[in-house]
Parts: C-alpha cells; structure tokens; sequence
C-alpha cells in the first residue's frame, strides 16, 4: 500500500522508481487458485458454483490486500469479485507494528522529522487500511458513491450485489474499460477525459463532501466514449461543511 502511494508522487522520487511502484497498484503475484477458492467458500458461506455460472481463474487484477476476477453470476450478469487474500490481516498488524517502531525511531535521532511526524503518518495509514480490510466498508461507501452520481453522465460508478458480497468477497459490477494510464491519448478528446475529471472531483469535494481517496491510476478507468469510471472504494475522504468552506478560502 505504501509503495502504491508512492508510485503516484512523481514529486519525490525518480522516474525508474515510479515505474517499478507502478506495478503494485494491480501486478502485485497473485493467490494459488486453492487459496481462491477456499476464501470465496469462507467469505460467501456456500461453494462458488452456487453464486456463480463460471469464475475466470486468473486475476484481472491482483492488488495487495485483495485480487480481482471476472465472473457470471447465474442470473447472467457480468461481474468482477474482488477476494481478500488469506492471512492479510496478521501480515498487517505485523508490518504495521515494525513501522510503528521505524516512526518512532525517526522522530527520536532525526529532529526534522517533526515537521512531518511520522507516527501521526504511520496513525492515520493504519486506520485506513483496517477500515479497508472489511469489504462491508467498500460496499457501502460503493452505494453511497453509486447514489451521488447516478445523474452525472461523464462520471461511471459500479453497482455492488449485496447478496454476493460479505466482510472478506466483494462482487461489483464489470465496467469495461481502460486504465488512464493506458489509453492512447492521440485517439482520443484528451480535454473532454480532462474536464470529466475535473468535474468529478470538483462535485466530490465541494458538493457531495464525499471523495475517493485512493485515486492511483488502476483505479480510473476511460470507457469508449470518454466517460470516467472510478473502481475501488475501500478508502474515501469525508469534508464537513466548515471544512469545504476553508477549502474555498484557500483556494
């Protein structure tokens, strides 16, 4: 996760660096096919032949917490399931204790560190990727994002199967797309992809107060008419009133 978060600070870091992080954010080696079974039978509570008409063995996408699959339900519906990897969440409270020392450490032989406290940084990314580890969290932010945007056109949410989904397995709706990283951008109106951007993250932070938060470049997808998709909602920001306020006095 840290390295995702890296790879999108071209600011930082050099140009060979971004390009090896860049492949975290949907590269990292997948789970063995009897990993992925075992946890769609554990997270769904009945075997995946039940829920679905066929899975696609290998992963769309395989990110650090979790992997992706394309999939059909036995209603036909095209889906993605998203399947969290078995044993993340000790390898998490054990990375995260080892960074919690690294911070502290910092903060005590390095004296410019606490202009950036490190363990309010190592705080605040723990929070978010337990809050991100509960699959429920995503579905729901999923719906909310879903409802705020169903009459912004330039703007593509998927829709989440309730029925499907549990703490640990996510079933979304497949949105056929490409990476904006991948797009060739002479074949296309580049400045319409920008204003939809731009207006979607505007309605976000200034309108609905709800934003997402890990918007790297596995996460936004063009479709075939320009239009944006945003997948992956395991961590989102949240802007009171008073907040968006001092963001308009600051700007």
């Amino acid at each position: 996760k840290l390295g995702q978060i890296l790879s999108t600070r071209q600011d930082l870091l050099p140009a060979e660096f971004i390009e090896e992080l860049a492949q975290l954010q949907d590269h990292v080696p997948p789970m063995p096919k009897e990993d992925l079974a075992r946890q769609l039978h554990s997270g769904l509570g009945r075997d995946p032949t039940e829920v679905f008409r066929h899975i696609e063995p290998e992963p769309l996408a395989a990110a650090s917490i979790a992997q992706v699959h394309r999939a059909e339900t036995l209603a036909g519906d095209e889906v993605v399931v998203k399947v969290q990897r078995p044993g993340i969440a000790d390898q998490l409270r054990s990375d995260l204790s080892v960074l919690h020392y690294i911070a502290r450490l910092l903060e005590a032989v390095v004296e410019e560190t606490g202009i950036y406290s490190p363990t309010g940084i190592i705080e605040e990314f723990d929070r978010a990727i337990h809050e991100e580890l509960d699959f429920l969290n995503e579905a729901a932010n999923i719906r909310e994002f879903y409802e705020n945007h169903r009459d912004r056109p330039y703007l593509r949410i998927p829709r989440v199967f309730d029925e499907l989904s549990s703490r640990t397995v996510l079933t979304m709706e497949f949105i056929r797309g490409t990476k904006i990283s991948q797009i060739d951008l002479a074949r296309r109106d580049r400045e319409k992809i920008a204003r939809h951007l731009v207006e979607a993250s505007f309605r976000q932070l200034f309108e609905d107060g709800v934003f997402h938060g890990d918007p790297h470049p596995g996460n936004i997808f063009v479709l075939d008419d320009d239009t944006v998709a945003l997948i992956d909602f395991g961590i989102v920001g949240r802007l009171t009133r008073p907040m968006q306020q001092t963001l308009v006095n600051l700007i």
